[in-house]
């Protein structure tokens, strides 16, 4: 096998390193932990899966362009506290949060929360590609505000009770499996669909690639990566939609930690940090193995801190296997990657 074979194998098995990883911890857990692999388990480690998975989409959109998104887990809380403060009654059980009153249909809730997450999305896009902000500090900013308006309207407390209508994607099954795995599944077919047969997904990877060469192709970089963002801001209410369904409670703090996981299980997947390369096929996988790990440590009864160092680790690993990955691109491949994104902003 002369070199540049060997490179093509390395490069291959890179790519697919995911799935490898996959199997074989799916293969060691079923062996050694009792009731794994048990229909309940399993729909268990599927349902961590729908809400983490439903942020990821919009996480890997965002990182196609060569841009990060770390304000979805404020809208994920912002969304719920907000959903709820307008469903439930003022209430008057002590460590709980009061709501409005005014008592609104959950159908026209819903609604409200999709539209005020794209809206967020939007404003998070304009001010990264018009008026010329660094992506990283909005995007946190935007997390710190969302969290702190959340955290006024509840007044730091819990707010329990959200209504039946308003819980069915969280909460209802069809022939006993959850509607919540139902539809990510389907979001993820339907988006895969879209990033690999549409101009749009041409233009993500064009812009993350390459924003100069995307733009003398006719392509409008600024409008991609805001369209990219508003998606991520319907995604991330959306998300938080389902999360709150399935709980039926929620706190200011809910979806903590959830930014990074989704960045993990994008690029473990093979989403690159450089735009431009990925899928969201890839990052269902990443999902998968975050939610499993998860999933198996808690069922082996280990320590929480210990979680959160193998979280870390994987982050570590994934990012280990990216700068191999470009290591062993072909040169003319690599010399056509950009080393940031935001020149075109």
């Amino acid at each position: 096998m002369n070199k540049g074979q060997n490179r093509d194998w390395v490069k291959t098995f890179l790519d697919n390193f995911i799935w490898f990883i996959l199997a074989i911890l799916f293969t060691y857990f079923a062996v050694n932990i009792p009731n794994f692999t048990s229909k309940t388990n399993l729909i268990n480690v599927l349902l961590h899966a729908s809400v983490l998975g439903v942020l990821t989409i919009g996480q890997t959109i965002v990182l196609l362009t060569g841009n990060f998104d770390l304000s979805a887990e404020g809208m994920v809380s912002l969304s719920t506290i907000f959903a709820m403060w307008l469903m439930i009654t003022p209430g008057t059980v002590t460590g709980t949060a009061q709501g409005s009153g005014l008592m609104m249909d959950p159908y026209l809730v819903i609604p409200i929360i999709l539209v005020l997450g794209t809206v967020v999305g939007y404003l998070i896009g304009i001010m990264i590609t018009r008026l010329n902000m660094n992506g990283f500090i909005v995007t946190l900013a935007a997390q710190l505000v969302l969290r702190g308006v959340a955290m006024i309207i509840s007044n730091g407390q819990i707010m329990t009770g959200s209504p039946k209508a308003f819980n069915w994607l969280g909460g209802a099954k069809v022939y006993g499996f959850p509607v919540s795995v139902i539809v990510t599944l389907l979001l993820y077919v339907g988006v895969n669909y879209l990033l690999n047969q549409s101009k749009f997904g041409r233009e993500l990877r064009a812009v993350g690639a390459n924003p100069d060469a995307a733009r003398a192709s006719g392509f409008n970089p600024k409008r991609t990566i805001t369209m990219a963002y508003t998606i991520g801001g319907f995604l991330a209410a959306f998300a938080g939609w389902m999360l709150l369904g399935r709980l039926e409670t929620t706190v200011s703090s809910l979806g903590e930690g959830m930014t990074l996981e989704t960045v993990a299980a994008s690029v473990i997947g093979g989403v690159s940090l450089k735009g431009g390369i990925g899928s969201v096929g890839g990052a269902f996988a990443g999902v998968l193995l975050l939610s499993m790990i998860d999933n198996a440590l808690n069922l082996m009864s280990v320590d929480s801190f210990w979680v959160e160092s193998v979280r870390g680790f994987i982050i570590l690993v994934a990012l280990l296997i990216e700068a191999q990955k470009f290591r062993y691109k072909p040169k003319v491949v690599h010399e056509k990657e950009p080393a940031v994104a935001s020149d075109c902003k």
